[in-house]
């Protein structure tokens, strides 16, 4: 048996020094259950909460009941927005040690969280006649202020323009054979390098909807134009609306996508599709997620036996390496159904990815993917099965406000090397370029 001396105030205000008020509760704490303790206080200073409420959350059946468990436990879910858990937990900790003022601080701000408004106000109301710190008091008023106040919408509207320059050593993703089958190729149907410029614009708009979830809308139109490849000179419009959402033990996101494409100046090809992703934390430091995409994808009529219905999904694993980075290893399938009668597009498609996202100097994020797929064709090309495997790399620095406020330069480097049992669609292709966007602030 310990004697466990708890701070009344010393965590009731984001961690500040108010008060020397304290209470002491009788508590079992072996050492292993020590260890345990310290360890995600240390992770909750430093702000790894997910971390925390993962090595926390494994022993709860074992220590539900110890205050000072269910206090760390509340303070890891609160503060990575798991405000049901947090609630559970903090009301424990209030059963053992109703007079620990921090708890029910804790707790006040859970359910304000939550929008449990009533259930909030009574806890601040609380704290009040408990004669608190002054700098408490003032905390509390803040709180209570909110409370009162009318709901204002939080939403934010941003818009941008960029351009990107950069040179693209096989703009057409062709061959780099000149004939095939014995037949010259047209020089539209071979590799073709070109220099590229690239103008366009979009905006992105976040609307928040309760605690948990957030609307989200996108658009972007651009044109990029080749000068010694203007033949596949493109232009391309393209949207997306979705709601995410985030609870103590799942993430997920539905979502709506398309965009309207056009090449030399003609419509090309469009897309509509739909999309959900689910997700939840693994143990202390994994998160799984799998995403499924569905839409159909159509040419314009002279070409329209490409036309097909994709379906795409994968599983992906993410964990943090350091602070602020992580790397992200997934498995991709799916298929496409053709839609005309004798179309030999119809595959299906297998596949992995991994990525990895990662601070680099100052302002700046590195953002990194090596992925692979194999497309297996159902019909025949050119009297021949076709099989496609194909490797791709990007590497990217993301520098941000570099300059002026709202300027972002993203220097990048793309590669794709399309191997095929069809040599008419064997080709490579690598792509550098440097992205320049602003955004007003």
């Amino acid at each position: 048996m310990v004697a466990l001396v708890l701070s009344t105030w010393a965590v009731a205000a984001g961690g500040q020094d108010v008060g020397p008020a304290t209470v002491t509760v009788q508590v079992d704490l072996d050492a292993k259950t020590q260890r345990l303790l310290s360890e995600a206080e240390i992770l909750i200073g430093s702000g790894q909460n997910d971390r925390a409420f993962g090595l926390l959350s494994a022993r709860e059946l074992e220590l539900a009941g110890n205050p000072l468990y269910d206090y760390l436990l509340g303070i890891a879910a609160l503060d990575s927005g798991r405000y049901g858990e947090a609630i559970f937990s903090l009301q424990r900790t209030l059963d053992v040690a109703p007079s620990f003022s921090g708890a029910r601080m804790a707790l006040a701000r859970a359910h304000y969280q939550a929008l449990e408004k009533a259930e909030a106000r009574a806890l601040f109301l609380q704290l009040l006649d408990e004669q608190p710190p002054d700098s408490v008091r003032q905390v509390v008023n803040q709180y209570l202020a909110a409370i009162d106040r009318r709901p204002k919408p939080q939403s934010r509207f941003t818009t941008y323009v960029e351009t990107i320059v950069g040179h693209d050593t096989n703009a057409n993703a062709s061959t780099g054979s000149q004939n095939f089958l014995g037949f010259m190729l047209t020089p539209n149907s071979v590799k073709t390098s070109s220099a590229f410029t690239e103008i366009g614009a979009g905006f992105d708009w976040v609307r928040k909807s309760g605690p948990q979830a957030v609307w989200f809308a996108r658009m972007r139109a651009r044109h990029r134009n080749n000068p010694d490849a203007s033949f596949v000179d493109s232009s391309t419009v393209s949207g997306q609306g979705a709601i995410a959402w985030r609870n103590e033990t799942y993430h997920g996101r539905l979502g709506i996508d398309g965009y309207w494409g056009a090449r030399d100046g003609d419509y090309n090809e469009k897309y509509a599709g739909v999309d959900f992703e689910l997700g939840r934390p693994i143990g202390e430091s994994w998160d799984i997620s799998t995403n499924v995409r569905y839409g159909g994808q159509r040419y314009e009529d002279s070409i329209g036996i490409l036309n097909v219905d994709r379906l795409l999904y994968s599983v992906g694993l993410t964990r943090p390496v350091m602070e602020d980075a992580s790397v992200k290893f997934e498995l991709i399938g799916g298929n496409d159904s053709e839609r005309q009668a004798g179309s030999p597009y119809g595959n299906s498609k297998a596949g992995a990815r991994i990525s990895v996202s990662a601070p680099f100097t100052g302002n700046a994020r590195l953002f990194g993917s090596i992925g692979y797929l194999e497309t297996d064709y159902d019909g025949m090309f050119f009297g021949a099965p076709r099989q496609d495997e194909q490797v791709t790399a990007m590497l990217q620095l993301e520098y941000r406000d570099v300059l002026a406020a709202g300027l972002t330069i993203i220097p990048r480097i793309l590669y794709v090397d399309n191997d095929s049992d069809v040599d008419l669609y064997r080709y490579d292709r690598t792509e550098v370029g440097v992205l320049i966007r602003w955004s007003p602030k």
